[in-house]
């Protein structure tokens, strides 16, 4: 959700403090009634953030755009089909998930979670709430190649890679493979929650040239 646990809320009114304007929106659909997140494919998540980036492209106020993305969130700008006015992409956590066989083992290790890579996948999450995965998004998924898109799109914009040191949840060996790319390691769990979010907040404005 556009919020990403608090993150962006966060960074949002902090930067906003600084003179930034912020936007931030929902990749995926949550009822507030049953507490379910019904999650949508790369390619769908692909075709709104490049609905934002043209909408905000038109605005003659905003001379250049900044994405920043939180986990999966890093990676669906490289899926999208113009990135002209960006000037700019810093993934925070950057998603690098894509093995069936990782998956499964990460997964069933859960409890109360109904694993089913080619019918529905429900998860259940710590606050409660339960995401619900449909086949179209694992079939996505496990056929993204992730290290060509990070360096195709540090091809296009300049790109900036931050993870998390104590980081429970990504695995990043793949980072080595990533050229043409900022890549900055932080202290840190996978959200950077708490203590952690002021020095994100502080890297970013670093990797930003702002003092």
């Amino acid at each position: 959700m556009k919020d990403a646990r608090g993150l962006f809320s966060f960074l949002a009114s902090m930067l906003e403090s600084r003179g930034f304007v912020t936007k931030q929106f929902n990749y995926n659909k949550f009822d507030e009634n049953s507490k379910e997140l019904f999650a949508v494919p790369f390619s769908v998540q692909a075709a709104i953030l490049q609905k934002q980036i043209d909408e905000i492209a038109k605005d003659e106020r905003y001379k250049s755009i900044i994405i920043i993305g939180h986990s999966q969130g890093s990676l669906i700008p490289t899926l999208c089909r113009n990135l002209d006015k960006i000037e700019k992409v810093i993934g925070i956590s950057p998603f690098f998930q894509t093995d069936i066989e990782d998956l499964q083992k990460r997964y069933t290790d859960l409890a109360d979670n109904q694993l089913d890579f080619y019918n529905i996948t429900r998860r259940r999450r710590s606050d409660g709430s339960v995401t619900v995965i449909p086949p179209e998004y694992w079939a996505e998924r496990f056929k993204t190649d992730v290290v060509t898109l990070y360096n195709n799109l540090a091809n296009q914009t300049e790109l900036t890679l931050i993870y998390a040191i104590n980081d429970e949840v990504m695995d990043f060996n793949n980072l080595r493979l990533i050229k043409n790319t900022r890549i900055i390691n932080l202290d840190g769990n996978h959200d950077f929650t708490n203590q952690y979010r002021e020095d994100l907040y502080k890297t970013i404005l670093w990797d930003l040239n702002i003092s």
